[in-house]
């Protein structure tokens, strides 16, 4: 392994970030080798660089933003812990119960400056790979700076702009797209119940059902339905779908003064929101509720629209069933999404400013609402990440299921531990017997496995491809799982754990040049114990 002895802050159309001067030196050229090569700035992937950095690898780390630590430091104002005596690790040193975006992009830029041997390259995402049989040899890079607000573009600046040698490689991006890309078997959407015998897979009874007419003429069918309800058709109880858990942000808001405005929506058709003026004149309570548990059990639900917390709700900062096309999407569809994300917001607040029927029904002070400057300054208050709750999972040798939540397995080769309960977002807004319900989620944040209070253990198998696919990556973030183990994997401690391991493994692999599947996992678990590690759950 080489050691470059420097620190490099690479990025191409930006002038600072967090205070570190971008520049390209005449040296850096279009071509770049390394030891270890991290896709993805995300915390996953932060605590993957170190950890491979501290073994003596040289690192590069790409990600496609100008922000390290993605939703960490990108929107999560209270960390979803779990059981705390699963968290060991870096990840246990770094986190809080309670944290500033601020301050967690701070601490990730400042360990990573601190790190001797780590590149960082901003504004690039991945374009292609280069692969010599199941080995990957280099990928290459287009320059593809955000948008003022933070959105990927559609189109890159600049494509091809820099390729990348490495020995191994981590993708630590939410999208997964080195794996994909790299020809690793991969899934996304729901399993259905009986693929890997869960319960609680695949299409799900309605979270909540609201008495709202869903049709352009009300009890109309034929004449259509309204904008923003769905016109998809939901697979009988237990069935598999490619759709995908609701996106949105996780902001931070006020209505004191100073507060930055969210804009002007483009094109704003008051029509679009025809769904929450019919909520509004049906008197449907906007300020309480339950969530369904049973199916076919109807009953009008609701929450408030301004919540950092995207609210279980129908008004919410974003509707069910507007992702599905971002996991497997390229940027064009990713962008749309983005973007369509951040329309909603500002035109369903201009509704709720000037529609005559919010007025009429619905007192609030939500009019008065902005952003918190001081946070997301740079992006015009909005978040650099958009909260990407799942996209694709990897499938290999071992696929963690609803069994291990529930305490049915004990893997023998731990790479950490996860803790939290089901967190499972709806999926869609659909109409439902002439009334419009809210698709699927289930939010009883159930522990399963009581008897170890939640604890279960994520095997290294399940962040290694199968070999004969790939024989140099690790997968951290997009783990092999099913979507009901995925949506408790999902938090952030989990991911930061994930990669440092993944980055301790890398450097094994290189010493010992072995592929990412045949490193003894007695080393590996030698070197994670001494970093603090948990690996066992408590008695």
């Amino acid at each position: 392994m080489t050691n470059i002895g420097r620190r490099e802050f690479i990025g191409i159309g930006a002038g600072a970030v967090a205070g570190v001067a971008l520049r390209l030196r005449a040296d850096d050229g279009p071509a770049r080798s390394t030891d270890v090569c991290v896709y993805g700035g995300t915390a996953s992937g932060v605590m993957a660089a170190l950890a491979a950095a501290r073994e003596g690898c040289t690192v590069i780390l790409i990600e496609p933003s100008r922000w390290l630590g993605g939703m960490t430091g990108g929107g999560i104002d209270a960390i979803d812990w779990g059981n705390k005596k699963a968290v060991g690790g870096s990840a246990s040193k770094i986190l809080k119960d309670k944290g500033s975006d601020p301050e967690y992009r701070k601490i990730f830029l400042d360990l990573v400056k601190e790190q001797t041997g780590i590149t960082v390259i901003y504004e690039h995402r991945l374009a292609s790979v280069a692969r010599d049989g199941a080995t990957i040899k280099s990928i290459t890079l287009d320059c593809a700076p955000p948008d003022p607000t933070g959105c990927p573009p559609a189109e890159a600046k600049k494509s091809n702009a820099m390729t990348v040698s490495a020995g191994v490689f981590v993708d630590c991006s939410y999208e997964g797209d080195l794996m994909a890309k790299a020809g690793v078997s991969y899934t996304f959407g729901r399993e259905a119940a009986q693929q890997y015998g869960e319960s609680l897979a695949g299409t799900r009874p309605p979270l909540a059902v609201y008495d709202i007419d869903p049709f352009v003429k009300p009890g109309d069918p034929a004449s259509g339905l309204i904008p923003l309800v769905q016109d998809v058709k939901l697979g009988p109880p237990g069935s598999a779908d490619k759709f995908t858990m609701m996106y949105c942000w996780r902001w931070k808001l006020t209505d004191k003064d100073g507060r930055i405005p969210f804009g002007e929506p483009e094109d704003y058709d008051p029509r679009m929101f025809e769904i929450f003026r019919r909520g509004f004149f049906a008197s449907v309570d906007m300020a309480k509720g339950r969530h369904m548990r049973k199916p076919g059990e109807y009953e009008a639900c609701g929450g408030s629209f301004y919540s950092t917390n995207s609210s279980r709700a129908l008004i919410a900062q974003s509707l069910a069933g507007f992702s599905a096309d971002y996991p497997d999407g390229d940027w064009k569809t990713r962008a749309r999404v983005w973007k369509f994300h951040q329309e909603f917001v500002r035109a369903v607040t201009k509704f709720l400013k000037t529609d005559p029927a919010v007025s009429a029904n619905w007192k609030t002070k939500a009019m008065n609402i902005g952003f918190k400057p001081g946070f997301f300054d740079e992006t015009g208050g909005w978040p650099h990440q958009l909260y990407i709750r799942e996209a694709r999972r990897m499938i290999s040798n071992y696929i963690v299921t609803q069994k291990d939540l529930e305490g049915a397995t004990d893997p023998g080769d731990p790479a950490g531990l996860a803790s939290y309960g089901v967190d499972d977002w709806p999926y869609a807004t659909v109409a439902v017997d002439g009334k419009i319900a809210v698709n699927g989620g289930e939010f009883s944040m159930l522990r399963l496995d009581e008897k170890n209070k939640g604890i279960y253990k994520i095997p290294y198998s399940a962040i290694t491809p199968l070999q004969k696919e790939c024989d140099n990556l690790l997968v951290p973030v997009c783990v092999s799982a099913s979507h009901i183990a995925m949506t408790s994997i999902r938090m952030e401690p989990v991911w930061m754990i994930l990669g440092e391991t993944a980055g301790v493994a890398a450097s094994l692999a290189l010493k010992n040049r072995a592929a990412v599947q045949k490193i003894e996992y007695a080393q590996l678990r030698s070197k994670l114990l001494a970093l603090d590690q948990k690996l066992e759950r408590p008695a």
